[in-house]
């Protein structure tokens, strides 16, 4: 995919090789064999969020980066108004397909976070990113921070499940960015308050990725 490492060993991205990556991967056809992070599980700290009624019926929800739109049909089926989003038209193919299978109602968009603002709105209660903000160069960061800012209402919640540094680099030196809570907090901080910032281990991997320890961070931050 897109990330590489300079010199120095900093973090390289582009954003529109990453987009011709996941495109790439559905003309090759999406299943669980090529594409390990296409799953119907819904991630423990989302659940645990619901649980402890940090999140509540009626509350709007913007998801981004929804690929199969799994997670956002869970929060749909609890009462949520949820829109999703991705930025590969046959993504959102398959997570209306989905929400159709399972009776969900989500708003469902092909559209870009960074690029397109117009077309995404404004006024959530939650920003849920379950794998996008890795994907993200160091410099739009901030942009990203900026975005989500403007997208909640007041008091508004940002959940953000992400790579860790933990993680090995993936053998082929591609893949999401591994990030430190330096990362995190450097980039959101200015912006919101922080609830939670912890790594856990997520959902192991099917083979032939069995052997990469799956540590991810789970952030969770109030707007200011």
């Amino acid at each position: 995919m897109a990330i590489v490492t300079d010199n120095d060993g900093v973090w390289q991205v582009d954003r529109q090789e990453t987009r011709k990556f996941f495109e790439a991967k559905w003309r090759q056809g999406v299943d669980l064999g090529s594409t390990p992070w296409v799953t119907t599980a819904v991630g423990k700290e989302l659940q645990d969020l619901l649980i402890n009624q940090t999140l509540k019926e009626d509350m709007k929800v913007l998801d981004i980066g929804c690929g199969i739109g799994v997670e956002a049909c869970f929060l749909a089926k609890h009462g949520m108004r949820v829109t999703g989003i991705d930025f590969i038209p046959e993504t959102i193919r398959s997570a209306e397909e989905y929400a159709g299978i399972v009776g969900a109602s989500v708003d469902f968009r092909c559209t870009d976070f960074l690029s397109n603002r117009s077309e995404i709105g404004s006024g959530f209660d939650l920003v849920f990113d379950q794998g996008c903000f890795h994907h993200i160069p160091i410099a739009e960061r901030e942009e990203y921070a900026k975005r989500a800012y403007g997208c909640l209402s007041q008091n508004g919640l940002l959940f953000i499940r992400a790579f860790s540094d933990l993680m090995l680099p993936s053998p082929t030196n591609d893949g999401p960015i591994r990030l430190s809570s330096d990362d995190i907090l450097s980039t959101f901080s200015p912006f919101f308050s922080v609830e939670h910032l912890y790594r856990f281990k997520n959902i192991p991997l099917p083979r032939p990725w069995a052997y990469k320890p799956q540590i991810f961070w789970s952030f969770l931050a109030r707007k200011r």
